[in-house]
């Protein structure tokens, strides 16, 4: 558990995770999100911003799985990436997030094949080699919060540019997951 003080509903849904001997499945990533009874009054001592570029602020850490509240200015995006050898619940707790859907061609270049909006209370769940960005396209003042489940961990993945080929694959180091 964090060393902070937590709210009994937060509580509860750690306690919730404790309980998991595996990695998550995609229903049971889904069951969780459904099942969450937070507020961002719990989430009081996690909601911390950077006007440089969104900040990743990590609520639970286990072998099996990940909690991470997401916090962006408006204009703040993630870089194109996917989440390789992790699973990933989303859900949007205020704003609306911007979610664009990318494919590779065969000469191994990305391009966008769809863009929705996630509004406030929206989950959506990727799989391992999807590739995606999520942005916060909101006008200005306009902040997004989002509730982050990886199973398990987010270690590995592969970083996209719209004018490149080369797939940039970060080292072992932990520091490269705060600059996705």
């Amino acid at each position: 558990m964090p060393p902070v003080a937590i709210s009994p509903s937060l509580t509860a849904s750690l306690r919730q995770l404790d309980s998991y001997q595996a990695p998550l499945s995609l229903e049971q990533i889904h069951r969780f999100h459904n099942a969450l009874q937070l507020g961002l009054e719990d989430l009081r001592p996690f909601l911390q911003f950077s006007n440089e570029r969104y900040r990743r602020n990590q609520i639970y850490l286990s072998p099996h799985c990940e909690l991470l509240l997401l916090c962006w200015r408006s204009t703040q995006r993630s870089r194109i990436h996917n989440h390789r050898g992790s699973l990933c619940g989303l859900r949007v707790l205020q704003g609306c997030a911007t979610e664009t859907i990318f494919e590779r061609t065969e000469h191994g270049l990305v391009y966008a094949v769809e863009s929705h909006r996630l509004a406030t209370g929206s989950l959506t769940i990727n799989g391992n080699l999807d590739i995606h960005q999520i942005s916060n396209l909101q006008p200005y003042g306009e902040d997004l919060i989002t509730l982050h489940l990886y199973s398990p961990p987010l270690r590995k993945m592969e970083l996209f540019s719209l004018e490149s080929t080369q797939v940039e694959q970060p080292g072992d180091s932990l520091s490269w997951v705060y600059e996705i």
